[in-house]
């Protein structure tokens, strides 16, 4: 999956503070997405020098699955943005009992634009232009990416919008199909581009960049669950005929599966794909409790209120031993052993699997219309998806996991200091809450 976003919130030569603009009520507010950009690569940009009239870069914690579609509604929801579909832009659509989307749909401007989080840009690219970097490459996706920017540069200049959203999708593909290297050689493009920006304005103007989740560069191996779920007896088909279906969505290549069936099949067809090489763990709702199961155990996720409650029935799944142990000598576990979400974020958002009760709860119950039946976590190094992009190129890096480097992205503004930590569903309120141009308006 392809994916990244940033704000934008320009200031080199004389940087305007939010203060400041909020004095002079003429201040522009450039937002730049860049797709798939974790917080690890954007450190090593400001070590490396760039990026300096930006404050520190928080820590953005995606959604779980780590998937744009997800992600970029989450983060846009209180400016309007409707649900997404689907996990990704091919997706079984559970209604109508069938596949949705993919390749050729994507191509159609109208389809890949309308009804999703991307109207909301002032900028995006257009899909058949976002597709031809997949031509030859690296090559093309970074000849691609580089003409991208050119684009973005010259709009932000032009427009004399107050806020101005745009988004670049080329870094994800880059860091797919060409790894690190190239998207800090495109970062590095961005930062100077920024700061022609920022010397060209004629007035106050602030950046903030953000991005929708991470992605995580080692070696990676496809992971093979279709043939231990035939082994246990189900089907995989397009869509379910009965019983022993299950449909198994694959687009990118990603860290993570979604798979349909019928309701009924959910606790044995987690537990089929929990003990499969490469799986970290399959999850599936049942009645408002989350079921969790892993090769170390069994475990339960419950809410309520705004207090949540990691049981482990065998073993700990999550790795979260630790964490409760410190939870209940500090005295945060109520009678029930709940606690708050506050409590859960701040003990866990550091951790391997970062806010992981609260994100796995939520992306079971919510996130996307059509909710996959279990969702499986993949360990790092491991990959599922469609089998047509293995014959174009060598996986570089990927997301879609709960794991660290594939969940967490960053934002940064060039007018304020930002919590170390934030959520996806509070990104856009810690930036300021921009009112877009193309926002709904009943936000």
């Amino acid at each position: 999956m392809l994916r990244a976003m940033v704000f934008l919130c320009v200031a080199k030569l004389p940087i305007t503070t939010m203060a400041q603009a909020e004095q002079t009520g003429k201040a522009r507010h450039i937002i730049i997405c860049v797709d798939g950009v974790g917080i690890s690569t954007m450190a090593k940009m400001r070590d490396a020098g760039h990026f300096r009239m930006f404050h520190s870069p928080s820590r953005m914690i995606s959604t779980f699955p780590t998937l744009t579609n997800a992600a970029m509604t989450e983060i846009l929801s209180h400016s309007g943005a409707d649900e997404t579909g689907g996990y990704e832009d091919n997706y079984f659509d559970i209604e109508k009992n069938r596949m949705r989307g993919g390749v050729l749909n994507r191509l159609r401007g109208e389809s890949f634009i309308n009804g999703t989080f991307r109207e909301l840009f002032d900028y995006h690219p257009s899909a058949i232009k976002s597709g031809l970097g997949y031509a030859v490459p690296p090559l093309t996706t970074y000849l691609e990416s580089l003409s991208d920017l050119i684009r973005l540069r010259q709009k932000a200049r032009k427009t004399k919008q107050e806020v101005f959203f745009a988004y670049t999708g080329a870094t994800d593909s880059l860091a797919h199909l060409g790894g690190e290297k190239f998207v800090r050689s495109f970062l590095k493009q961005l930062d100077e581009s920024v700061e022609a920006i920022a010397r060209d304005s004629k007035g106050p103007l602030t950046i903030t960049i953000f991005s929708d989740h991470g992605n995580h560069f080692t070696k990676y191996r496809r992971v093979s669950l279709k043939l231990p779920l035939r082994q246990a007896g189900f089907r995989i088909e397009t869509h379910i005929k009965d019983d022993r279906s299950v449909v198994f969505p694959q687009f990118g290549l990603v860290g993570s599966a979604v798979l349909f069936t019928k309701a009924a099949n959910e606790r044995r067809l987690a537990s089929v794909a929990a003990s499969v090489e490469g799986v970290d763990f399959a999850s599936y709702e049942n009645e408002g409790i989350v079921y969790i199961f892993s090769q170390k155990g069994e475990a339960t996720i419950e809410k309520r209120g705004q207090r949540y409650r990691y049981k482990m029935v065998t073993g700990d799944p999550l790795g979260l031993l630790a964490v409760t142990e410190t939870l209940i000598a500090k005295g945060l576990f109520d009678t029930d052993s709940f606690a708050a979400d506050s409590d859960w974020f701040a003990a866990t958002a550091a951790e391997a699997r970062p806010d992981v009760v609260h994100r796995l709860f939520e992306g079971a119950k919510a996130g996307v219309k059509n909710r996959a039946n279990v969702i499986v976590n993949l360990q790092d190094g491991y990959y599922t998806g469609s089998a047509l992009f293995d014959v174009f190129t060598v996986l570089q890096a990927t997301h879609g996991n709960i794991g660290q480097e594939q969940s967490v992205g960053f934002v940064m503004s060039t007018s304020r200091d930002l919590p170390a930590y934030v959520r996806a569903e509070d990104v856009w309120e810690v930036i300021g809450s921009p009112q877009l141009r193309k926002a709904k308006s009943d936000q």
